[in-house]
């Protein structure tokens, strides 16, 4: 019996230490609002987690989401070197741009009625997309600096 204790109390442990990475609450002038984390168990294994958090800003008025993808289930960000070979991949009215920012690669998509999209492969297992209607392409780029720099 103590040697299951033990064991429950190293796995919480181990659970904590592997999930250290966390989005920060308040990025410039947005607040977050809302927070949703969707664990990725497939029976006794642990393979990482969704989180999604969403903020907002009051002056200009403005919604964004951060998904953040983190553990050995979610894999890395597959970052084509041109995105003219995608051809059959790419919907109809999409507008895909591979970056490089804070020397990670990231895909900027662009998609008639949906908001515009930005995934960054933070490291191994670890994917950051930000989803928003609030901004343009420059502001998305300058936005997803500034969070690199906060975590």
């Amino acid at each position: 019996m103590l040697k299951k204790i033990i064991l429950t109390f190293l796995f919480v442990i181990f659970s904590s230490v592997v999930f250290a990475f966390e989005l920060p609450d308040k990025i410039k002038d947005w607040h977050l609002v809302s927070e949703f984390v969707t664990p990725l168990i497939a029976g006794e294994k642990d393979f990482g987690r969704v989180v999604y958090k969403n903020y907002e800003r009051e002056s200009p008025k403005g919604f964004l989401q951060i998904i953040m993808t983190d553990g050995t289930g979610t894999g890395n960000l597959y970052v084509p070197s041109d995105t003219n070979n995608s051809k059959g991949v790419i919907p109809f009215n999409s507008d895909y741009k591979v970056l490089e920012i804070s020397g990670k690669k990231a895909i900027l998509e662009t998609q008639e009625n949906l908001p515009l999209s930005l995934a960054l492969n933070y490291s191994d297992n670890i994917i950051i997309t930000i989803e928003s209607y609030s901004f343009n392409e420059n502001e998305i780029i300058r936005f997803m600096e500034e969070l690199l720099t906060k975590i």
